[in-house]
């Protein structure tokens, strides 16, 4: 019995008398006839609304009237003050025309609903079926009602009708009827048919504007309380879970590229290019702004070391985090079928800061393709392989929390991507993460560097390749902040960007 009531809203187009009146400025208007103490309602709507006005409210809704009803029900049995119902049997909609033909929408054809329903019995049966159900309440005093009709009426009958009922160059409408008849239940056989059935009381009627239809919808007098309430429209329900955005670090088209010394703490040949590693981050949020899923992808760029290395990305979550990792490698672009789980990374996390090692023995994993040590950091002109880029591994992550977690609780990024030197059983961190890893003289053995990042030749000082890099660290980074911009051609890789590394 479910029927749809959302469309896309359309402007008021009628000419002449329609389109003298704003929707603004359309008031609900109580209606003379009332649903009787025998339970039926034989409502003229045109006593109190004329054409052009139907069409007014018609349109407003998108294609559909709407009626409030003001439930006057005995405050007895299961029935109280504050949560009072009756069942709809039926409901009809007749319209007639100035020229002569007629319009009639029955509910049994679906035209006509509330926002509740119930499962009831009809007297004197005992088979309960689905029927439209009334709520609302009595003596109450509405304090955010901000007019008659929000603080007296209780719930909403919607019926559409999709036929203009008043049209200057068409027909016009010259009587219209509502008919609504309530279900006498078969109350001998407790709740919730003794709470549905009707009294000897009238129920009130009033026709709606847009402003009071949501008004008296959202109050929902009388619902809480009552037994059985199924929704007609229900809410969509909200998996606290389901990812409905996603919040990309450093941005979606963009990487953090990070490049590791790996003789720590001695200065070695400081080509800066032992490891180079480019990731990127994705938070997937739920309607609620929270954090449920962490993903991210990484790439080896260069290798340009004899020893081998475990990269690590740690990330500080709160104490409660939990949820099941994943991580796996791709080795080689040429053969991206082939598929590898990154090696000791547990499938559940719980608690404090996940550590996931994304890329395991870089030597092994990261070899160069014509058999040199070294992996684009070469460029020896004779042996022209060293003048291509191979790109290199792919690591794909993901982190999918039990509960969701508010983004202030995670650790800002860049976060903690550390390398483990396995020959020297040693860890490299950023020094924008852990300031100790630098020398003496300020050097340090872990930078965050460009997007486009072009390092040093293999054996390269890294202030040979980039003449105010040393006084960068000389500054203490007071000075010559964009050092990166300016390097010598001679003694550098041209490492192409990321829609070639990023593959």
């Amino acid at each position: 019995m479910k029927l749809p009531f959302c469309k896309t809203l359309t402007a008021l187009s009628m000419i002449g008398a329609v389109s003298a009146v704003s929707a603004q400025e359309l008031v609900s208007v109580r209606l003379t006839d009332v649903i009787k103490s025998q339970g039926t309602g034989n409502i003229d709507l045109m006593k109190d609304v004329t054409a052009v006005g139907l069409e007014q409210y018609r349109v407003q809704h998108d294609g559909a009237l709407v009626f409030a009803v003001d439930i006057n029900e005995d405050a007895s049995g299961t029935e109280k003050a504050s949560s009072q119902g009756v069942a709809v049997k039926s409901v009809r909609f007749t319209a007639d025309f100035d020229d002569g033909s007629q319009l009639v929408l029955d509910s049994i054809d679906g035209c006509c609903f509330t926002e509740t329903q119930a499962l009831l019995a009809e007297a004197p049966g005992d088979v309960r079926e689905p029927f439209y159900t009334l709520l609302g309440e009595s003596g109450s005093s509405r304090i955010s009602s901000s007019n008659s009709i929000q603080d007296a009426f209780d719930s909403t009958l919607k019926v559409e009708v999709s036929e203009p009922l008043y049209d200057p160059s068409g027909r016009t409408v010259v009587g219209a009827r509502l008919q609504v008849v309530l279900l006498q239940t078969n109350d001998a056989l407790g709740d919730p048919e003794a709470f549905y059935d009707f009294s000897a009381g009238f129920e009130d009627l009033a026709i709606l504007n847009v402003a009071d239809t949501v008004f008296i919808d959202d109050y929902a007098a009388g619902r809480e309380e009552a037994p059985t309430v199924i929704l007609t429209n229900p809410p969509p329900v909200v998996d606290p879970l389901a990812v409905t955005n996603w919040n990309y670090f450093p941005s979606s088209t963009s990487f953090y590229v990070v490049g590791y010394e790996d003789l720590y703490p001695g200065k070695g040949d400081y080509d800066f290019n032992d490891l180079t590693v480019a990731y990127q981050l994705q938070y997937g949020l739920n309607t609620d702004g929270e954090i449920v899923v962490i993903q991210g992808v990484a790439y080896l760029i260069t290798r340009g070391s004899s020893y081998s290395h475990d990269w690590h990305l740690s990330i500080d979550m709160p104490g409660g985090a939990s949820g099941a990792v994943t991580c796996t490698n791709i080795p080689d672009y040429r053969n991206s079928e082939v598929v590898i789980s990154c090696p000791g990374v547990a499938s559940n996390h719980s608690g404090g800061t996940m550590d996931i090692r994304v890329f395991n023995d870089t030597l092994a994993l990261f070899p160069d393709p014509a058999g040199s040590v070294f992996v684009n950091t070469q460029r020896l002109y004779s042996e022209p392989w060293n003048l291509k880029f191979f790109p290199g591994p792919r690591a794909d992550f993901r982190l999918e929390l039990d509960t969701p977690q508010p983004q202030s609780a995670i650790q800002p990024a860049p976060y903690d991507p550390y390398l483990y030197v396995r020959n020297t059983g040693r860890i490299v961190k950023l020094m924008e993460v852990d300031p100790t890893y630098q020398d003496s003289n300020g050097f340090p053995f872990g930078m965050l560097l460009t997007v486009d990042w072009k390092p040093p030749l293999e054996f390269t000082d890294t202030a040979v390749a980039y003449p105010f890099f040393e006084d960068f660290v000389g500054s203490s980074g007071g000075s010559s902040l964009d050092w990166y911009n300016t390097s010598l051609t001679d003694f550098i890789v041209e490492i192409p960007g990321p829609t070639v590394w990023a593959w």
